[in-house]
């Protein structure tokens, strides 16, 4: 065993961050459950607005960055579709909301 420490860690290593991305991805989408926009009608009309979307548009934000993040990693090889499926999403709901 002692012959292949650099090789243990290094496949340990590896482990370890590609454990943190799909961690992380998991994280992302959880925080996206339960959250919900008000749909106030627009004055008399039969048009709605979306209100009360401060708090997506940060975690949008948030979930960019680190999703872009995570797009220029070394270890997102098991990742990579499930990485741009989410980017896919995040951008479409950020070119929604503006």
């Amino acid at each position: 065993m002692l012959d292949h420490v650099a090789v243990a860690e290094e496949v340990g290593e590896k482990a370890y961050k590609e454990y943190n991305i799909e961690k992380a991805l998991a994280k992302m989408k959880k925080d996206w459950v339960g959250l919900n926009f008000l749909l106030p009608r627009f004055k008399q009309t039969p048009t709605f607005t979306i209100a009360g979307f401060d708090e997506a548009v940060n975690l949008l934000d948030e979930h960019i960055v680190a999703t872009q993040a995570m797009q220029f990693s070394v270890f997102k090889k098991p990742f990579e579709q499930e990485i741009e499926e989410w980017n896919s999403k995040l951008l479409l709901a950020s070119d929604t909301l503006e």
